[in-house]
């Protein structure tokens, strides 16, 4: 008797198992071919989304070595772009991915220029200048102010938080930036704004397993259903597998990643964000 249960018990875990182990060789094979369709076509992109591909690069499993040639490209273009403390962000992960200094970067600070736009709890205009703010100094080590942090819980709506933090029009997009910021910042996963503004993002999924940056009911969206994935991951939770699959059917048969079904959009970014997530990792990347 004891045997048949033991026997029972076995076949279910393999039961469960098995699809679970199904979905991440494929993503596996999906985070390479997008890697690789990012390699061939990053060249001469905007200084945000080239700082976006180091980081996603070094998600998927390319060493520091292989990246710094990027980073040192980055450098000659990120001063002119990184005026904004989303910019000196996305510039500040690049460079900690890369094994580089974000104080020293082709001589200019990038920690400095984010600090410079930080008063009374926020960093810039935006959630993304308040995420990508908070998510850099945790990538270079650095603690971020508990006012901040405070402000950046206060900032979220209903639901989650939107693009102004201002308390309006809910997005999944940005609920999802600042649930990754939040968790590097140190906020534990029982935090009750934290677990309201993540419930609110899950309960946006759409019923083929996709999330939009509208929410439930609107068209599908590479972006957005990446975001929520690693939110997701960054909760200490697992993605539902019909997320993931809804995310590698956006892929291409060159690797690319389309915005949506209906939309090709900036498959640049989207194959970036789609990158992290299929590679099984949120931001920030070290």
């Amino acid at each position: 008797m004891r045997r048949a249960a033991a026997a029972l018990t076995a076949a279910t875990a393999l039961a469960v198992a098995a699809p679970h182990a199904g979905a991440a060789a494929a993503d596996d094979r999906a985070a390479a071919r997008a890697a690789a369709w990012l390699t061939a076509n990053v060249a001469g992109a905007p200084a945000g989304q080239q700082a976006d591909v180091i980081v996603a690069l070094r998600a998927q499993g390319r060493s520091r070595a292989a990246v710094r040639p990027r980073l040192r490209a980055l450098g000659r273009v990120a001063p002119a772009y990184a005026t904004t403390a989303g910019g000196a962000g996305k510039v500040a992960m690049a460079a900690v991915a890369a094994g580089a200094d974000p104080r020293a970067l082709g001589g200019v600070d990038y920690v400095a220029r984010i600090r410079a736009r930080y008063a009374a709890g926020r960093y810039g205009a935006t959630a993304y200048d308040q995420a990508l703010s908070m998510l850099a100094l945790r990538a270079a080590g650095l603690p971020v102010p508990r006012n901040a942090v405070r402000a950046t819980l206060a900032a979220r709506g209903p639901g989650g938080w939107d693009f102004a933090l201002a308390r309006r029009r809910d997005s999944v997009d940005a609920t999802a930036l600042v649930i990754e910021a939040l968790r590097a910042s140190g906020v534990p996963p029982s935090n009750p704004g934290l677990r309201a503004g993540t419930a609110w993002m899950s309960a946006q999924r759409n019923r083929d397993g996709g999330f939009s940056t509208a929410g439930r009911g609107a068209p599908t969206e590479a972006n957005s259903t990446a975001a929520a994935i690693r939110a997701l991951r960054a909760m200490g939770r697992t993605p539902p597998p019909a997320a993931r699959a809804a995310l590698r059917r956006l892929q291409e048969a060159d690797g690319g990643v389309r915005s949506s079904r209906g939309s090709e959009g900036s498959r640049l970014i989207a194959t970036t964000d789609a990158l992290i997530a299929y590679a099984g990792g949120h931001l920030p990347q070290r």
